[in-house]
């Protein structure tokens, strides 16, 4: 039995773990037939299974066998094998800026998250290990639709992924930016805001889509407010589908961070991180909000 707690709220309801399994399982279904349509194998424990194998799959074993075949298919040859799709949803995402002038009235797509007996330092220990090991396996079991993950030493991100589980899959880059303007206001007493914008890789053209997440400890964990905003001309159904994808991925995170046991040096050096990082953050706040 866990000794720790994730709770999961959308719009003031709770969403269940089960519900939360479910999605996930519906989604790797839906990767395995866009592989299988491409004829790339998948393989579990080096054996090839055909599709109505892997749909047979419990959800544990599916992770595996799309880690493992992403891991063996390497990062170029990822990106070879879904350009058709990276050009697809680059002209979509290009639309969709340019039906979105500016001042934006953005589409909110807010989860709440709230844990027991998994602190902040911990979360920031598994972010640490995403980006250590920087490879294909480890994102992939975060969620189904990472096909792809490159991370730098500036904190931004490169990922393909099926955003939203709308259409096809983007290739985006995610830039962190410390002079942001803040969609939404911060909360009250917010810990660490993690805000960014996020542009078209292949193109450098920004997509008018901004992540916000707010993470705020607690005596006895933290709370997340997760955050994407995306422009107006956006469909709904992004929106409401990056809900679902935000909670499977959190949750997967959140298992992860809670084995993250960090020692006594490390313990101290990520809460004086955060302190730091805090005091930051409330002076930026003010300036922004004035």
């Amino acid at each position: 039995m866990a000794n720790y707690k994730i709770t999961f709220r959308v719009d003031g309801q709770v969403v269940t773990e089960e519900d939360i399994r479910a999605v996930e399982l519906q989604r790797y279904h839906h990767v395995f037939k866009i592989f299988d349509a491409k004829a790339i194998p998948i393989t579990l424990d080096n054996q090839i299974l055909d599709l109505e194998s892997l749909l047979q799959l419990p959800l544990e074993n599916a992770k595996v066998a799309l880690a493992e075949t992403r891991e063996k298919i390497g990062k170029q040859k990822m990106l070879t094998l879904f350009q058709s799709e990276i050009e697809e949803s680059n002209d979509m995402w290009r639309e969709i800026a340019l039906a979105s002038p500016d001042p934006q009235k953005y589409q909110a797509g807010i989860v709440e998250v709230e844990t027991e007996n998994i602190s902040l330092v911990q979360f920031m220990m598994f972010n640490q290990l995403l980006a250590k090991k920087n490879n294909l396996y480890l994102p992939s079991t975060i969620h189904p639709e990472h096909y792809y993950f490159d991370a730098n030493s500036k904190g931004e991100q490169t990922i393909i992924e099926t955003f939203g589980m709308y259409k096809e899959p983007s290739y985006l880059d995610l830039r962190p930016d410390s002079d942001i303007k803040y969609p939404i206001a911060p909360d009250h007493n917010v810990s660490l805001v993690m805000a960014g914008k996020t542009y078209l890789k292949s193109l450098n053209i920004d997509t008018k889509l901004i992540g916000m997440h707010q993470l705020t400890q607690t005596t006895t964990g933290m709370k997340v407010k997760l955050g994407v905003f995306l422009p107006t001309a956006a469909p709904k159904e992004i929106v409401d589908g990056h809900k679902w994808h935000l909670m499977v991925e959190f949750n997967n995170g959140l298992h992860i961070a809670a084995e993250q046991q960090p020692n006594a040096v490390q313990k101290f050096m990520l809460e004086m991180a955060i302190k730091h990082m805090e005091k930051k953050q409330h002076v930026a706040k003010q300036v922004k909000h004035e």
